[in-house]
């Protein structure tokens, strides 16, 4: 089969491979799309996360069941399934306290193990879930990133009535506001430097967007305070960049939330006053990846009540996948997806 391979000089191959072999608890998965995050570019980078080179990344993953093991039961051949990439040993302290993504043996479908950027995939049955027939493999790709973003928002613990800020319009931040707006936040902002990408925001529910391109940090803050009334009580940095992340802190009311969803660099660091924490008794938190809400995501996406299509702007063959990356990476697209 054919499979896209990340090397450590940061070169990618796509090659032939021979076609995984699938053990009794497993399902052989043709690939029929992969979507691409802003942690392969990572991988690529050399950044984090990878363990070894080379690596076949894509954590986004949708696929047709062609064949299962011998002790599988939950999916079947022909079945349209999403991929849920991350697997906890599930007897470690964080495990059995319901927080299985933050198991130190944690190892992920696409960066420690053979992922998507392939024609063909071997995934342990456990981690499919069985989408409807007609459902568009293209937004079943999407599925990982939606129950990622639930998690964020639940860690922000927003609730109806919210005003909230979000920061970066990319499909991750434009999924966490369809989400947020679903849990009543209003009024709910975006701020995004890409037109296009506010005015989808608009679209999908946004009550006000904000270009911050041409905005000191102190007018962008005095900016949200008009939009929200005087600050807004949940903030989600969404962009991954760091100066998105140095202003979040000005935006968010006393009493409120500050939620760190997009990913920084490791070494990125940030400079907090403590007192400020205290005095104005904020709440400063993260969210990573996906525990326990596959099934929720599978709901909005199933019944409408997250968008994902309009978000994917850019569809590439795996021989391109280089170029899909470097769209992605100089911020031309929404979304890309790769279709072996």
């Amino acid at each position: 089969m054919r499979a896209a391979l990340f090397y450590a000089d940061q070169s990618i191959s796509v090659q032939d491979v021979p076609e995984p072999k699938i053990n009794a608890d497993e399902a052989l998965l043709r690939v029929e799309a992969c979507g691409v995050c802003g942690t392969d570019l990572r991988i690529q980078s050399g950044d984090f996360l990878a363990e070894c080179y080379p690596v076949l990344p894509g954590h986004e993953i949708a696929a047709r069941v062609e064949a299962v093991g011998d002790e599988v039961s939950n999916v079947r051949p022909g079945d349209l399934v999403a991929v849920n990439p991350n697997m906890a040993c599930g007897q470690c302290y964080a495990c059995l306290r319901g927080k299985p993504h933050l198991c130190p043996e944690m190892r992920a479908i696409g960066v420690q193990l053979p992922g998507g950027f392939a024609e063909k995939l071997a995934a342990p049955a456990r981690q499919l879930l069985v989408m409807p027939v007609n459902f568009p493999p293209e937004a079943t790709a999407l599925l990982e990133p939606t129950s990622c973003c639930l998690h964020g928002i639940d860690q922000a613990g927003l609730t109806p009535g919210d005003p909230t800020v979000i920061t970066g319009g990319g499909s991750i931040g434009l999924i966490l506001l369809q989400i947020a707006k679903h849990a009543g936040a209003a009024p709910l902002v975006l701020v995004e430097p890409i037109e296009r990408k506010r005015q989808l925001a608009e679209t999908l529910g946004a009550d006000a967007t904000i270009d911050p391109s041409s905005l000191s940090a102190e007018t962008l803050a005095r900016r949200v305070r008009e939009l929200t009334d005087g600050g807004a009580q949940v903030v989600i940095e969404a962009s991954g960049h760091p100066a998105s992340a140095a202003t979040v802190l000005d935006l968010v009311r006393s009493g409120g939330t500050v939620l760190f969803f997009g990913v920084q660099a490791p070494q990125f660091e940030l400079d907090i006053k403590p007192f400020d924490i205290y005095h104005r008794e904020l709440t400063i938190t993260g969210a990573y990846t996906n525990p326990l809400t596959d099934s929720r995501a599978r709901s909005l996406l199933v019944t409408g009540r997250v968008q994902v299509l309009p978000l994917i702007t850019h569809r590439y063959a795996l021989d391109n996948i280089a170029s899909a990356l470097e769209a992605v990476r100089r911020g031309e697209t929404v979304k890309a997806v790769v279709i072996p």
